[in-house]
């Protein structure tokens, strides 16, 4: 029956060849096997990922084409493979063979340009089919077309592109007060993971001791790639026995009253005007002292504001919630996170959060304050692009 079924699907599509000596008609049909179907995925042992093919799509005209294999986001042994696309360009002119393979599932074709073994096509039960319209465009474009069917084993899924180095982390010792651990320059999309790298190394240094974070800054910038990046990152550290520890735990089950929410809004709202002022003397106050701020530091982005804006601007605050002990936080207690949106004149991206810590009802300090200030002139003296301005609000 199989052999009955290919047959009478060659039979019945090669019967309008006389229109299909186009080139481009040729392709069209293509198009069409190759999109209706999902192509299996194989780990490098030949066996298929269980419930997981790949898709083409598929696009040509004259004597050109170019497949796109969407592979979706796997699992094989212990290794993570995250979603990508990959795609091939086929010169029909310059293909020198077509073949069936692996029980006549997947029509192969070889020439310059493709794969070694050749670019593996899945046609399933179709495959036939699909070779007969593939030889049909290649030899109107002058190449070359085999008969015989060959049994070789797919290819395996390509393999993720190699992860980006990790950017190196030194660890100081700061005379008084615990360490510091410094980064020179990585890319904003690395920060989770740079975090996470301070934080392993941090518990290492503290022994049996806990560790404690505290200082946290950085500025931005973009990397030789264009890219929005994060450099003089510092990120200081304490070690403290638990049993002596002087900040309390805030109830698993405590929430913010409306009272509590209106102080914050109050607090953030006047930590941003001295902020806009440039005001140090009263706005440095407002920060926790475990963050050591320094004059230079803290009027970085009121002095980036000052230089590259042409004029004043406006901000919004958004509290994006409440979160009591969270982990990774300097110490335990009831914390909110503020989300600071601004429009400049001549600045391309103003934003950041601030975290404040409440220390008692009515009274907060900053804990972090994560603001980034992009020129417009970075912009357009390629130091970097619109959307990389953009992404770095967007993390």
């Amino acid at each position: 029956m199989r052999v009955v079924l290919s047959g009478l699907i060659a039979a019945l599509l090669p019967a309008t060849a006389q229109a299909q000596n186009s080139p481009t008609t040729g392709q069209s049909e293509i198009k069409a096997l190759l999109e209706r179907v999902r192509a299996p995925m194989y780990a490098a042992s030949g066996d298929t990922v269980p419930g997981k093919t790949a898709t083409y799509s598929f696009s040509g005209t004259g004597c050109s084409a170019r497949l796109e294999v969407s592979y979706p986001s796997h699992q094989i042994g212990s290794t993570a493979h995250p979603a990508r696309t990959e795609a091939t360009d086929f010169r029909w002119g310059s293909v020198r063979s077509t073949r069936l393979s692996n029980g006549d599932q997947y029509v192969v074709v070889s020439g310059p340009g493709l794969p070694e073994r050749g670019r593996f096509l899945y046609g399933g039960v179709m495959a036939r089919a699909l070779k007969a319209a593939i030889d049909r465009v290649v030899r109107a474009c002058g190449g070359r077309t085999t008969s015989e069917t060959v049994m070789v084993s797919p290819p395996a899924p390509p393999a993720p592109p190699p992860p980006p180095p990790q950017p190196a982390i030194k660890i100081e010792a700061v005379p008084g007060k615990g360490y510091a651990a410094m980064v020179d320059t990585f890319p904003v999309a690395q920060l989770t993971s740079v975090s996470d790298r301070i934080s392993a190394l941090a518990k290492q240094r503290c022994g049996r001791l806990s560790a404690r974070m505290g200082r946290y800054k950085y500025f931005t910038s973009t990397d030789a790639q264009g890219r929005a990046a994060l450099t003089q990152y510092r990120q200081s550290f304490s070690c403290y026995d638990p049993a002596t520890d002087p900040y309390e735990r805030a109830p698993a089950d405590w929430k913010p009253s409306a009272q509590d929410q209106a102080d914050l809004t109050a607090f953030a709202q006047r930590y941003m005007r001295l902020l806009d002022r440039g005001d140090y003397l009263a706005g440095m106050p407002m920060m926790e002292p475990i963050l050591e701020i320094e004059q230079d530091e803290w009027l970085s982005v009121p002095n980036m504001l000052k230089q590259h804006s042409g004029g004043q601007g406006r901000w919004t605050l958004q509290t994006l919630g409440w979160v009591n002990n969270p982990e990774g936080a300097s110490h335990p207690g009831r914390y909110a996170f503020v989300k600071v949106t601004g429009s400049y004149p001549k600045i391309a991206a103003y934003c950041g959060t601030l975290v404040i810590y409440r220390q008692r009802p009515g009274s907060y300090l900053i804990t972090q304050q994560n603001l980034s200030v992009i020129p417009e002139s970075w912009i357009t003296g390629g130091r970097t692009t619109r959307a990389e301005a953009l992404k770095t609000c967007n993390q």
